[in-house]
């Protein structure tokens, strides 16, 4: 059958239809997908500088100021919640108000600084108006430290950002209770020298006699007793009073992002401990899912003081109970207790819980480029509407 030229132009309009209509549906999908993930973006970082390559080199009474740094990215910061972890056995608050805000920048103190063993929280935030959210690298506050013990030779101390270190932005496309904390970089310090034990060197006056079996023809019989030094115990004899050995010390178990998310979840691990009296052979991760790692090399293994990272993919929802334990070299192990994370997995699509502290509560007028294109979504859903009515008319006049 030989079409005419009007049917033709209303067959060309059908195919029209059946195309436009699904491609609007699909760049309006994508509209909405694009708005409704926020941009993680901004990193936390403590200055001046350094690693655990090129550590922070101090003396125990020394005063160690870090400064808290902010660099937002492509994100808008409006809150800043902050879990500073420290082992205290190596460093101490300088003062009793060891935290300092920078209120230029943070003018708001929401919360804190709230201090206990090994941390100090504390939450700020930009205040009321949006237009002074963080665009730019900015100092948040400075904390600082008081050395109290030398670390062990070469084995830096880590000053980190806890799990519940949590950044909000105000972005057109962020969400306002999501996490957009990218990374968190700690800070690594080496404290005084220490003896191959571990322990703090104890120096030998000037002009004092050497302790030896042998007795100088020109000296008393009786061999010279130094005083003040104490008897450091062989690493290979165990330790302890009475040859015993002493289990090492897991201080803390640190991750790298929030502890809630959908699943399939990553987390990078991180745990942190010493020795008294000999070396970690083992660090054990039991991530609460089934799922336990032995790292055996790597992180300091080997010695008396290690820091160990290790990934783990959380593939379904559920509440689990991370913790990590240090194996020494004569099979002592820690307590579990300090070492500790829980993890919360929720199903794709399950709705999240907005945290407590809330800065902005409806969405400001700030002057921010979008990520997706509104205009483009509009155009083709017009035109879709357009060759609706155009293909409607065309039917009952052909």
């Amino acid at each position: 059958m030989k079409l005419s030229g009007r049917r033709l132009i209303l067959v060309g309009f059908v195919v029209v239809l059946l195309i436009g209509i699904p491609l609007t549906l699909f760049f309006l999908q994508k509209q909405q997908e694009v708005r409704s993930r926020a941009e993680k973006s901004t990193t936390v970082s403590f200055s001046p500088d350094s690693s655990q390559t090129k550590p922070l080199q101090k003396n125990v009474g020394d005063t160690i100021p870090l400064d808290i740094t902010v660099n937002p990215g492509k994100n808008l910061v409006s809150f800043v919640k902050l879990e500073i972890q420290y082992d205290p056995d190596k460093l101490q608050p300088a003062t009793s108000n060891a935290f300092q805000a920078n209120t230029s920048v943070f003018p708001s103190v929401l919360e804190g600084p709230i201090y206990s063993t090994g941390k100090i929280a504390v939450t700020l935030s930009v205040g009321p108006d949006p237009t002074k959210s963080i665009q730019q690298t900015a100092k948040a506050g400075t904390v600082t430290f008081k050395a109290v013990a030398n670390t062990a030779a070469g084995t830096p101390t880590l000053v980190t950002y806890g799990a519940t270190t949590q950044v909000l932005s105000i972005g057109s496309n962020d969400q306002a209770s999501e996490n957009v904390l990218s990374t968190a970089v700690p800070a690594a310090i080496v404290i005084g020298g220490a003896g191959p034990s571990g322990e703090p060197t104890v120096p030998i006056p000037s002009g004092s006699p050497t302790p030896t079996t042998e007795v100088p023809t020109n000296e008393p019989t009786a061999v010279p007793t130094i005083a003040n030094v104490t008897q450091v115990p062989s690493p290979t004899s165990g330790g302890g009073t009475g040859g015993g050995n002493l289990s090492p010390v897991c201080s803390t178990l640190g991750v790298d992002r929030a502890t809630t998310g959908t699943a399939p979840y990553s987390v990078t691990f991180t745990t942190s401990g010493s020795d008294p009296d000999g070396s970690i052979s083992k660090a054990t991760f039991n991530f609460g899912d089934g799922q336990v790692s032995d790292i055996t090399s790597a992180g300091g293994i080997g010695t008396n003081s290690v820091n160990v990272q290790v990934a783990h993919t959380y593939n379904n929802p559920g509440t689990f109970q991370a913790s990590a334990i240090l194996t020494d070299n004569n099979n002592a192990v820690s307590s579990s207790d300090t070492c500790k994370q829980t993890i919360t997995v929720t199903a794709t699509g399950s709705a999240t819980i907005a945290p407590t502290q809330v800065v902005v509560t409806s969405a400001p007028n700030v002057t921010v480029a979008p990520t997706g294109s509104t205009e483009i979504a509009l155009g083709i859903g017009l035109t879709a509407f357009l060759l609706m009515i155009g293909g409607g008319l065309l039917f009952f006049i052909l």
